[in-house]
């Protein structure tokens, strides 16, 4: 009786240890295939968004325009992105800094992902400064 008692605790011991270990690496997994996925896929965004600013007509804008310059630029940005990245979580992507006549532009992109157990959410930030220069 004592050796069932004893062997029983050792396996719900045993299987407490490996939940807790595909927790901790799935999490870790999870995040390094966000960014990774975040990071490619921002580049290649921004390689598009490239196109259209080096356009003659985009730069041909004036002062009056830059407001819509930066909306078309960031619905396109967000376009590509979305193509590109294939996930099941929530994209947010904020435009921290623009300067149109330098062609400098800083974009965060926050990325929420549920977590396969117990219905937590993760989030994964991703912040790159671009320059056209």
């Amino acid at each position: 009786m004592r050796g069932v008692v004893t062997c029983s605790g050792f396996m719900v011991a045993f299987a407490i240890v490996i939940i807790i270990h595909a927790t901790i690496t799935g999490n870790n997994i999870r995040y390094q295939e966000v960014k990774h996925s975040l990071d490619s896929a921002m580049d290649y965004a921004f390689d598009r968004l490239g196109d259209v600013y080096a356009d003659v007509d985009f730069t041909s804008y004036r002062d009056e325009k830059r407001h819509e310059i930066l909306t078309d630029l960031m619905k396109e940005f967000c376009n590509v992105l979305h193509k590109e990245i294939t996930s099941d979580g929530n994209i947010e992507v904020a435009l921290i800094y623009a300067d149109m006549d330098k062609g400098l532009f800083q974009i965060g992109v926050t990325e929420e992902y549920a977590h396969p157990f117990g219905g937590r959410t993760g989030k994964c930030y991703y912040e790159k400064t671009y320059s056209f220069n």
